[in-house]
């Protein structure tokens, strides 16, 4: 029940007993038949006196209740603010969650570019060394033709010169012995 309504019927019960007394009407809102109408007999004054007692109680019992309900006010006023409280950390920390999801997804990507990008500079690079593989080996095979070319014609020259070497010897061995003869003509 509300405050008010203890409060009014309290405050209206004590009114209606006031009146009572004051017109000389009993508790049932009769007069009381030979003691002058205005007073009260020992019962009535007992009664409101209990009355009164419980307005009193009742009363206490209001206020008790006022201060809980006050404080009970402020606690739900405290844990509101602890909600919204909790409420922004919690929305920043999904925003930070969030911005940290979205951060790991660019540098996956960067990542997956940098991956393809080291597949491709390796298969380049493997081309590279291939055509490299490819020039040294004609090379190479161009240099020893060119070297069994040179060997055949240093052994034609060997065999060229010897072959003279051996005319030479042999002409200036047939001239040395013809000129050593005297020759009778």
């Amino acid at each position: 029940m509300s405050a008010s309504v203890f409060r009014s019927s309290s405050a209206n019960l004590i009114k209606s007993a006031s009146a009572m007394s004051r017109s000389g009407l009993g508790e049932l809102g009769f007069a009381y038949p030979g003691f002058g109408g205005a007073t009260m007999s020992v019962a009535d004054l007992g009664s409101l006196t209990r009355l009164e007692d419980k307005i009193r109680l009742l009363q206490d019992d209001l206020e008790s209740e006022r201060e809980l309900r006050n404080r009970i006010e402020r606690e739900r006023a405290d844990l509101s603010v602890q909600l919204i409280n909790l409420t922004d950390r919690l929305e920043d920390a999904e925003g930070s969650t969030d911005a940290q999801i979205e951060a790991n997804r660019k540098r996956e990507g960067e990542l997956a570019k940098l991956r393809k990008l080291l597949e491709d500079a390796q298969v380049e690079n493997e081309d590279s060394m291939n055509i490299l593989r490819k020039k040294h080996q004609e090379a190479l095979l161009d240099y020893q033709q060119q070297i069994e070319g040179l060997q055949k014609k240093n052994t034609k020259y060997i065999a060229s010169y010897l072959t003279h070497a051996h005319v030479s010897e042999a002409f200036s061995s047939f001239c040395y012995t013809y000129l050593k003869k005297p020759h009778t003509t």
